[in-house]
Parts: structure tokens; C-alpha cells; sequence
């Protein structure tokens, strides 16, 4: 016969209430003593939770500082404590869920528009040409020719690009590039 569940892995439980955690007991006649009374006085104290001591709802962990310190480490507390100034500030307007997510939203999208700032940046001043080792070396495709176009059954002129404009990355148009003479004679 298999064994039954025990909440307690077969333990005994202390039951910290005592004897008197039922009205019933409380009540009987001679049963109660000043002594019990003063125990159970201390236990109830003790066990008087805030409406926030009871939560376990995520913004309230993480609003404890032990939590924080615990679950992240110095850098990230010090990137986060803008935001949460931020969020605190707003909680009492908002409500702590539209607060939250207002900080989780704005903080995202800066994150987004750094990004989109960089990329800019990099397309715009740190494309790949011949005079610079890395960028990003980016080529385009012709677009097809369309019967709106004057030379439509022919190849578009402004698009034909000569054999030695392939990959050629600015080097046959830059000034520098055409003074350039090889080090080594060009026939043997």
C-alpha cells in the first residue's frame, strides 16, 4: 500500500498557536490562565502583517532593498535608479502597475532610440569605402526598368556601371586614389 502525502515529509509540527488557538478552549472555565493570556497576546502581536507584509506581488519584493541587493548586482542597481526614482515618483498618480509600465515602456524606447541613433550614424559616417578598414559595406541593385521609363526596353544608361565600378568602394572616384601609383612595375 503506497504512502499517503504529508505535508510535513512525516515531521512533527509545532503547532505555534498553543492550545488555545480555538475559541472554545479559550472559554472553558479555569482552563485559561493570565499566563496563557499573556502568550497569546505575544503570538497574536506577532503574527499581525501589514496589508504590504502579505503581499508577495512583484512590485512590492522588489521595492525592498535587501531583495534588490540580493537579485542584482551594483551596476545594475545604479543603471536601474534612475527609473526607479522615476517609477516612485509616478506610483502615486498612476497606480504601481501603470507606473511600472510607464518606466518599463520609456526606458525601452530611449533604449531603441539610442540604437536608432547609432545606426544612423554608423550608415551615415562609417560606411565601407577604400580608405578605411571596416564600416559597413552596403550595394544596391539596380531597379528594374518599367515602361514609364524613356529607354524601356533598353537598359536604364543612368544605371549601367562599367566592369571596374564593381566593388570598387569610392576608389575610382576619389581625388587621393588617383594619384596613387603601385610599388611594383605594372609589366615585366
Amino acid at each position: 500500500m503506497a504512502k499517503q502525502a504529508d505535508e510535513y515529509f512525516g515531521k512533527k509540527t509545532r503547532d505555534l498557536g498553543g492550545v488555545f488557538i480555538h475559541e472554545r478552549r479559550r472559554v472553558a472555565p479555569g482552563l485559561f490562565t493570565d499566563i496563557d493570556r499573556e502568550y497569546r497576546a505575544k503570538f497574536l502581536k506577532a503574527n499581525h502583517f501589514t496589508k504590504r507584509d502579505m503581499s508577495y506581488h512583484l512590485y512590492h519584493l522588489w521595492d525592498n532593498p535587501d531583495f534588490r541587493k540580493f537579485r542584482l548586482n551594483p551596476i545594475r542597481r545604479v543603471w536601474q535608479a534612475p527609473g526607479e526614482v522615476l517609477e516612485h515618483a509616478l506610483r502615486p498618480h498612476l497606480g504601481m502597475e501603470y507606473a511600472f509600465l510607464t518606466r518599463l515602456s520609456l526606458t525601452k524606447s530611449l533604449m531603441v532610440l539610442v540604437g536608432a541613433w547609432y545606426s544612423a550614424y554608423y550608415f551615415m559616417y562609417s560606411s565601407g569605402e577604400w580608405s578605411r578598414e571596416g564600416g559597413l559595406r552596403t550595394f544596391m541593385s539596380k531597379p528594374i526598368t518599367l515602361p514609364t521609363n524613356p529607354s524601356y526596353p533598353k537598359k536604364d544608361p543612368k544605371w549601367e556601371r562599367e566592369t571596374a565600378d564593381y566593388s570598387s568602394m569610392g576608389f575610382n572616384k576619389d581625388k587621393v586614389a588617383a594619384q596613387l601609383e603601385p610599388s611594383a612595375p605594372l609589366r615585366w
